[in-house]
């Protein structure tokens, strides 16, 4: 106990004296690490299942699915604790649109919120071994958990790279979203059962479309504020919040969808079917990307065996997986 007293002592004070800027400076001069990340993710993505199937290799990973979720849980809690309050106290005494274009040095990209701002941004690389467990249990990766991941990783970098004002904001709701969802996964690796599956599951993906719009709301009001006065006006970059806004508009509509298919059953306003050249021919009633909703859960994720329908178990039995993006594009 004493050793890691000492421990929280030093990292303490390494928070109360982070200076952020050499952390932007690596972020700067290493642009490739996110790009070479990025491949050999999807590369696990797309080639590793085939190999796995052909090996007839399928791993459970209980314990260690339960221990790196209660990690990232940890994690982000204390990066709520961190970013959120000093977030709200900019809101009381800057307002919004300050909290929004003011340069990060000004006000958060030292001290313990910088700190935490970074290792937010760093942490997209450990995160990419969420989908990395699904593939190594041969569960099916749809198409919105690795384009969330990979679009993520590639803008986080982006975002330290430019310095820009908004980053506060991105990743406040991020923490305060996942430490919910890292609680809800570590308790469903646990085996915790249906109950807390249909309490909180559909919780997490609605904080989540919340978190986009937050995001789009956010980025929007950055991108008025350049386009009106420019850099001086609000501490972004043009290509920043293009790209931002495209991501955030995609993951509000591919989480909408996911919610909507999940709960709804694919229908529309009224009770009717899409039709045409509508989106419910690349979204089924009860599919997404080729895979069966009613295995997955709604933050994208998959359930175990216990939440899975009989349908599903039996077509696992009999070793015919359901159908990834990648079979769908084949």
């Amino acid at each position: 106990m004493e050793t890691f007293s000492k421990w929280m002592d030093d990292f303490r004070i390494y928070e109360r004296d982070f200076k952020g800027q050499a952390w932007i400076d690596f972020t700067q001069e290493h642009a490739e690490i996110p790009v070479f990340a990025t491949c050999a993710y999807l590369a696990i993505v797309f080639y590793l299942p085939d190999l796995l199937e052909s090996w007839q290799i399928k791993l459970r990973l209980q314990w260690s699915m339960i221990a790196w979720n209660a990690i990232l849980a940890i994690f982000s809690i204390i990066g709520t604790s961190r970013t959120v309050p000093h977030l709200i106290e900019g809101l009381r005494t800057r307002g919004f649109e300050a909290t929004v274009c003011t340069d990060p040095k000004a006000w958060y990209l030292d001290g313990p919120t910088g700190l935490w701002v970074g290792l937010f941004i760093y942490s997209k690389l450990p995160e990419l071994m969420d989908t990395v467990f699904l593939v190594l249990r041969r569960r099916p990766v749809i198409f919105l958990h690795w384009f969330h991941h990979c679009t993520v990783l590639l803008y986080c970098w982006h975002s330290y790279h430019h310095r820009i004002g908004p980053g506060l904001w991105f990743a406040a709701m991020n923490f305060a979203v996942h430490s919910i969802m890292y609680v809800y996964y570590a308790a469903m690796a646990a085996h915790y059962g249906r109950a807390l599956y249909t309490a909180i599951a559909p919780l997490i993906t609605t904080l989540q479309i919340l978190q986009m719009v937050g995001g789009m709301v956010v980025t929007v009001t950055g991108a008025r504020r350049y386009v009106m006065g420019g850099a001086t006006a609000c501490a972004t970059d043009a290509a920043n919040y293009k790209l931002g806004l495209a991501m955030y508009t995609s993951y509000f509509f591919l989480f909408f969808l996911l919610f909507w298919n999940k709960y709804f059953g694919g229908k529309c306003f009224g009770g009717k079917s899409h039709d045409g050249n509508t989106l419910s021919r690349q979204f089924s009633k009860n599919t997404l990307c080729g895979v069966d909703l009613q295995s997955t859960d709604t933050a994208g994720r998959f359930n175990n065996a216990l939440l899975r329908s009989n349908a599903s178990q039996q077509a696992l039995q009999q070793g015919s997986p359901q159908k990834s993006c990648k079979d769908k594009t084949r």
